[in-house]
């Protein structure tokens, strides 16, 4: 089941097991995945021009993904950082939805799992 997650959101769940050592212990995670507030900082910043919060949302994020092995949505997030932190707001802007489409198909698989 878990591994079926990992597949469909394009992530690693060889990694996330590594790290997590079992399928109940990455369910929690997944858990408290839904809890994170970092996506909803990234939105909220980059709705308000603020590319100083809104790095530090992606930022998170991007740790958050990578430590979940969520190699997709990794993957696109690791991008709008590097263009928040080189504060080229416009390319970020043109990659948010690329990130927010990501983040809602790991929200909503999660929700299919949990």
């Amino acid at each position: 089941m878990i591994q079926e997650f990992y597949e469909k959101i394009n992530g690693n769940y060889e990694v996330a097991l590594s790290r997590m050592q079992n399928d109940e212990r990455i369910k929690k995670y997944l858990n408290f995945f839904l809890m994170d507030e970092s996506y909803k900082q990234l939105a909220d910043a980059m709705e308000l021009n603020n590319c100083e919060e809104a790095f530090k949302g992606a930022h998170t994020l991007k740790g958050v993904c990578q430590n979940m092995a969520f190699t997709a949505l990794s993957t696109v997030v690791e991008q709008i950082t590097e263009e928040l932190r080189a504060k080229e707001f416009e390319k970020a802007k043109e990659t948010f939805p690329i990130v927010t489409k990501e983040y809602q198909k790991v929200i909503d698989a999660i929700h299919e799992i949990i």
